[in-house]
């Protein structure tokens, strides 16, 4: 877990000197871009009925 928030942090085991760390690929950016869309789709979610939608048109 503390190897998966130094690389989500940018921060490589190079940068701990004497800390063992697992050797990880490096999916960060990855992560961070689909939880940017992902929040960005939950923002985009709207619920709507036909009661509603007639009521918008009175």
């Amino acid at each position: 877990a503390i190897d998966f928030l130094l690389l989500a942090h940018d921060h490589g085991c190079e940068d701990l000197d004497g800390m063992c760390c697992m050797n990880l690929s490096d999916h960060s950016k990855l992560i961070h871009k689909q939880l940017s869309k992902l929040q960005q789709n939950l923002n985009a979610i709207k619920v709507e009925s036909e009661l509603s939608d007639w009521l918008s048109h009175l």
